[in-house]
C-alpha cells in the first residue's frame, strides 16, 4: 500500500521539497518577522506585470460574472474550498504541536463531510489555518527570498516550498482530477474575496510595491503562533538594548 502511494509524481514532489529546503538553510534570515529579501526584483516585477495582465483580462471579467450569484452559492464555493484545505491545517498543527487547533480543524472537517464543506454545519467553531510553511517558520527555518509566481502571485522561498507538500496532503496520489477543480474554485473565490484589496493594490503609486508590503504582513499575521510572538518580542527588545548599549 505505501508503494502505491509514494507513485513517481508524489516522489518528484518531495525530492524538489527538500532541495527548497537546502536552499532555504542556507539563506541569511533568520526570524519570520523581518522584511523579506528581494534579490530577484526585476524578474519578480516583470512576473507581476504579467499577473496584472492576467487578471484585467481574464479574471477581473470572470469575477464581475460570478459577483451576479447568488451570495448562498458563492458562500458554497468559499466553504468548499477552505473545507477541501483543512487536512493541511490538521496536519500542520499536528506538526507544530497546537493540540487544540488540530481538534478543532479535525472534528470540523470530519462534520462539514457530511456537506462536502459546501454548508458550514457549525460556523461558530473557528480554528487557524495552518501549512508546512507555518510549519517550517515554526521550527525557525527562514523565509528565504521574495519571490512572485504566474497566477499564483506573492510567496516566500519558505511559502512555495510548504505549498508543493501541502498539495499532496490535501488532494492524495490518485485525485488529480478532483485537485483540478479545488484550485480554480480557490482562485475564484479568493479573486472575488479580495477584489477591493486588488483593486487598492492596482491603484498605488507602485503596486508591486503595495503587493509586497501587504503580502509580508498578511503572511506574518496568518503563520503567527505564540512562539513566533515571543521571538518577535524578544527580538524588538534585543534590538532596543543594542540602541542602549
Amino acid at each position: 500500500m505505501f508503494n502505491r502511494i509514494l507513485n513517481n509524481k508524489n516522489i518528484f514532489k518531495l525530492f524538489l521539497a527538500q532541495l527548497i529546503l537546502i536552499l532555504l538553510s542556507s539563506c541569511t534570515q533568520n526570524s519570520a518577522n523581518k522584511e523579506i529579501h528581494d534579490p530577484l526584483e526585476s524578474m519578480n516585477r516583470s512576473v507581476f506585470k504579467f499577473n496584472q495582465g492576467l487578471d484585467k483580462y481574464v479574471f477581473k471579467p470572470i469575477n464581475t460574472e460570478y459577483e451576479k450569484l447568488p451570495e448562498n452559492v458563492k458562500k458554497g464555493v468559499s466553504n468548499h474550498a477552505k473545507w477541501a484545505s483543512t487536512p493541511v491545517t490538521v496536519v500542520n498543527s499536528a506538526i507544530q504541536l497546537e493540540a487544540e487547533n488540530f481538534s478543532t480543524s479535525s472534528i470540523k472537517f470530519l462534520l462539514n463531510s457530511l456537506t462536502l464543506g459546501f454548508y458550514d454545519l457549525d460556523p461558530e467553531t473557528k480554528y487557524k489555518t495552518r501549512d508546512f510553511g507555518s510549519s517550517l517558520a515554526n521550527y525557525n527555518i527562514s523565509s528565504g527570498p521574495y519571490i512572485v509566481l504566474p497566477i499564483l502571485g506573492p510567496r516566500s522561498l519558505r511559502h512555495f516550498s510548504g505549498n508543493i507538500l501541502d498539495q499532496s496532503v490535501s488532494n492524495g496520489p490518485k485525485n488529480h482530477s478532483y485537485n483540478s477543480t479545488i484550485l480554480p474554485m480557490s482562485i475564484l473565490s479568493n479573486r472575488n474575496t479580495y477584489s477591493k484589496v486588488i483593486e487598492d493594490i492596482y491603484n498605488a503609486q507602485d503596486p508591486y510595491l503595495r503587493a509586497k508590503i501587504l503580502y509580508t504582513e498578511n503572511r506574518f499575521n496568518s503563520i503567527s503562533s505564540t512562539k513566533l510572538l515571543e521571538q518577535q518580542k524578544q527580538d524588538e527588545q534585543d534590538e532596543f538594548e543594542k540602541l542602549l548599549d
